[in-house]
């Protein structure tokens, strides 16, 4: 009886220590269970960003835009994370850091910050390198993410205002209308200028859009013509003035349909609010 009561005790002390060790090591299960997607974890080696909170809110985007189907659609994503140059020029669709994958050149002083980046002056924008006659005429969308309120006239994203057919977005304007691919007059002047907007174009027809919604449409086949220009952020090429609206998040890339522009919106609104802009 004696040797059965000291079988049962070493027994439960074994237990005990054993269940000690788990609860110490539990802490640490996250993160080594925890698998960045691929297409996440190159981004973030480039870029060399180890904050928990961006690398988290990055490998959560990429997801999602996969499980959506979306992933495909863009030549390029700019998150715009870090604050600085360094950080905010890389393409999370090819971050590598040459002209052809699309990475940022920032031209003049732009405004670095954790929430993104803004472009004050006519003389501050960034080059994406992608020019408009990559695009598909029939199949492409650009889009911007806008921190600031700001209603004055200006475009926020595009080519040029001087050579047809434009291919430009101001997210607001009274004077100097958006057009797009030969869709001219897009007056838009949105209740705020926070959010994401974005220009479609489908065989079908060039839409505007806001948070998601659809706000304009041009009904018809856009133009064949191209500007031969480069997609700029914070300005145009020989415009009169930039939106200067803080840029968080932009992307060049295919025409979605309404719903898959509501689907983006949301993931893209999801991703500020994981990282507080």
């Amino acid at each position: 009886m004696k040797l059965f009561f000291k079988a049962c005790a070493i027994l439960v002390f074994s237990l005990v220590i054993n269940s000690c060790q788990k609860q110490i090591s539990k802490p640490d299960a996250p993160d080594e269970t925890h698998q960045l997607d691929s297409d996440a974890k190159n981004f973030l080696n480039k870029v060399q960003i180890e904050d928990t909170s961006i690398t988290h809110a990055i490998d959560n985007l990429v997801k999602q835009l996969k499980v959506a189907d979306l992933w495909n659609k863009f030549n390029a994503l700019y998150p715009m994370v870090g604050g600085t140059a360094n950080t905010t020029k890389w393409n999370l669709k090819d971050p590598r850091d040459i002209d052809t994958a699309f990475r940022l050149s920032f031209h003049g002083t732009p405004v670095f910050a954790p929430t993104g980046v803004l472009f004050p002056t006519t003389n501050d924008y960034a080059d994406t390198h992608l020019y408009d006659t990559l695009l598909n005429n029939q199949d492409n969308a650009i889009s911007y993410f806008s921190r600031t309120e700001n209603t004055v006239d200006g475009y926020d994203m595009g080519c040029s205002d001087n050579v047809f057919p434009y291919n430009k977005m101001a997210i607001f304007n009274t004077i100097g209308a958006t057009d797009y691919f030969g869709f001219f007059n897009f007056q838009y002047m949105p209740v705020t200028t926070v959010g994401l907007f974005m220009l479609s174009a489908t065989a079908q027809n060039v839409k505007s859009y806001e948070n998601g919604i659809p706000k304009f449409e041009k009904g018809g086949s856009p133009g064949t013509e191209y500007s031969e220009y480069p997609i700029l952020i914070g300005y145009v090429l020989e415009a009169d003035s930039g939106g200067k609206r803080e840029c968080s998040f932009a992307t060049i890339g295919k025409g979605l349909t309404d719903s898959e522009a509501l689907t983006f919106s949301n993931i893209v609104h999801e991703f500020n609010n994981r990282l507080s802009r």
